[in-house]
């Protein structure tokens, strides 16, 4: 294997480990609001925030890992 064939299948297996780290971040999301209406009924106001900006923090990596995706049709 040459080192163009090489760089070829590593970029494959950087998109795909992109694809799958998006997959996993966006299914995390969706488990936010029942997240958040447990650490009001239970946690403190700080838990909450600590909460909401780690929910915050995924969501710009999400951004993030958006852009360098290839575009699908």
């Amino acid at each position: 294997m040459d080192s163009e064939e090489k760089k070829i299948n590593n970029e494959e297996f950087v998109v795909e480990q992109g694809d799958e780290a998006y997959k996993t971040l966006a299914n995390w999301v969706k488990s936010v609001p029942s997240a958040i209406r447990e650490i009001e009924e239970n946690g403190t106001e700080e838990d909450l925030i600590r909460y909401k900006k780690q929910v915050s923090m995924i969501v710009e990596k999400l951004k993030e890992i958006e852009k360098t995706l290839p575009k699908k049709n």
